[in-house]
């Protein structure tokens, strides 16, 4: 009875392992890719412009905010 590695040819065993290899090397280089995309948006500065525009409320969360006391202030007059 042979053994399953002598039924194995050590060239299938070497492309085998090559080709394992070759997948290992793939995989690492689509993580580090994902890794830098990531850690380069993160650290990507955002202009002024923007900044300030974000800090800024909406003009429909000014409206609604408006709204309310306006309504008020219309009743009593």
């Amino acid at each position: 009875m042979q053994t399953l590695k002598n039924k194995i040819d050590r060239a299938s065993m070497q492309e085998i392992a090559s080709q394992a290899g070759v997948a290992a090397i793939v995989v690492l280089a689509v993580v580090a890719a994902g890794l830098g995309l990531v850690i380069y948006k993160r650290r990507q500065r955002r202009s002024l412009m923007k900044r300030l525009q974000d800090a800024m409320p909406e003009m429909d969360e000014v409206r609604a905010s408006l709204k309310r006391p306006l309504e008020r202030a219309v009743k009593v007059l």
